[in-house]
C-alpha cells in the first residue's frame, strides 16, 4: 500500500481547492462488475524540513499487511513509533507513537457493492522536547485506508455513507467518484468526535472509492490523541425507489408495506394482511399528505397510493382504527426514485 495519500492529498487538497481536487488523482472506475478493496492499516509521522527521522526506533511510514479481497471481512493492525530531531538544533527532538487496529466488510448483491463498513480503535500522540516552541511542525495519524475500493451499481440508486468519530483526534473519509471522474460523495472530517449521514444519487455503472478511518494529531504540540471509543464509516447502496429499513409501528401486522415504491409508475401498492378483520379503517399517508382510505379492511385486499413524487424522499403512514378500540400506526420511508 506505500505510505497513505490521503490526509496530505485529499484533506489539504479539499481545504485549499475543494471536491475537484481532492478527487482528481483517484483511479478510474473499473470497467466491467466487479467489487475489488486494497485495504490496510497505516502509520504516518511527519515533520518539517528542518527536522529529520532519526534512525531509532521505527519508520516513519510503516504499514500492515495488506488484503485484496471482494466480500467477506478482513483485519488488520499498526503500530507507529517514530523519533525525529531538529538539524539546527539537537535539543529539538519529537517522538511520535500510535497504535490502531481495523476491520472492514464488504457485502456484495448481485455481484454489485450492497454495503461496506470500516471500523477502527487505537490511539496516538506526540512528544516534543520543546513542545510547542519547536520547530518540527509534527504531524502523526494512525488509519485503516482503502486505495482504492472499486465497486460497481447496475441499477439506479443512493449511496449513503453513516460516518462516526472519536473527540479531539478523530479522522475519517469517503471520497466516491463515478468512471467519468464525476463525485458522487465526499464527506471528511477531521477534530472533534462527530456523527454525520451524507448520500448521493448513482446512475449503473462503476465506481472508485477511497475510504478511511483513523485518529490524527499534529501542528502544535504537545498533542496526544486517545480513543478508547470506536470510529466507523459505513457506505450503503439504496435502489432507486426502496426501503430504507423495515416498517415501524405496531399496525404492521395489518399492513404490509412494498420493499419498494414503483418509480415507473410513480405508485406505491401496500396489502392488508390476514389480520386485517380486526381493523374498522385504515387512512393513508405520503409526507403526511392523506392519499387513501379504506372503511372495508379485508385480507389481501391492495391500498394504491398514487402520484409519489420522484425526486423526494417518502414516508409512507397507515393510521388504523381498531374494532376493539384504540388505534395502531404504521410507517416505512423510501429512498427517492431521482436524484
Amino acid at each position: 500500500m506505500g505510505k497513505s495519500v490521503l490526509p496530505r492529498r485529499v484533506l489539504a487538497a479539499t481545504a485549499a481547492t475543494g471536491m475537484a481536487a481532492a478527487l482528481a488523482w483517484l483511479p478510474a472506475g473499473p470497467a466491467s462488475a466487479a467489487v475489488a478493496a486494497t485495504y490496510g492499516v497505516v502509520g504516518q509521522a511527519s515533520t518539517s524540513g528542518s527536522c529529520t527521522l532519526t534512525s531509532s526506533p521505527g519508520s516513519d511510514s510503516p504499514t500492515s499487511g495488506i488484503s485484496h479481497f471482494s466480500s467477506g471481512t478482513k483485519k488488520h493492525s499498526v503500530n507507529l513509533d517514530a523519533s525525529f530531531a531538529n538539524t539546527g538544533d539537537a535539543t529539538d527532538t519529537v517522538n511520535m507513537v500510535g497504535h490502531y487496529t481495523s476491520s472492514m466488510n464488504i457485502v456484495r448483491k448481485g455481484g454489485n457493492l450492497a454495503s461496506m463498513t470500516m471500523k477502527g480503535s487505537g490511539n496516538v500522540s506526540i512528544d516534543a522536547s520543546k513542545g510547542s516552541a519547536t520547530a518540527c511542525v509534527p504531524e502523526a495519524l494512525v488509519a485503516g485506508e482503502t486505495q482504492p475500493f472499486q465497486f460497481t451499481e447496475t441499477s439506479p440508486g443512493w449511496l449513503y455513507v453513516s460516518r462516526h468519530t472519536v473527540s479531539k483526534s478523530g479522522l475519517a473519509a469517503t471520497v466516491v467518484q463515478d468512471a467519468d471522474g464525476n463525485a458522487v460523495l465526499l464527506d471528511i472530517v477531521q477534530g472533534n468526535a462527530s456523527n454525520g449521514l451524507a448520500r448521493g444519487f448513482t446512475k449503473p455503472g462503476a465506481f472508485s472509492s477511497l475510504v478511511l478511518v483513523g485518529l490524527a494529531a499534529g501542528n502544535v504540540p504537545p498533542i496526544i490523541g486517545k480513543a478508547a471509543q470506536q470510529s466507523s464509516v459505513v457506505l450503503t447502496f439504496h435502489k432507486a425507489g426502496s426501503a430504507l429499513a423495515g416498517t415501524k409501528g405496531a399496525g404492521k401486522k395489518f399492513v404490509e408495506f412494498p420493499s419498494s415504491v414503483s418509480c415507473g409508475s410513480k405508485k406505491a401498492t401496500l396489502r392488508w394482511t390476514s389480520s386485517a378483520g380486526k381493523v374498522a379503517s385504515g387512512a393513508f399517508f405520503v409526507n403526511g399528505n392523506k392519499k387513501a382510505s379504506d372503511s372495508t379492511p379485508r385480507g389481501g385486499d391492495k391500498i394504491v397510493l398514487s402520484h409519489l413524487s420522484p425526486k423526494a424522499d417518502i414516508k409512507i403512514t397507515a393510521q388504523l382504527k381498531l374494532k376493539a378500540g384504540g388505534s395502531a400506526t404504521a410507517s416505512r420511508s423510501y429512498v427517492p426514485c431521482k436524484g
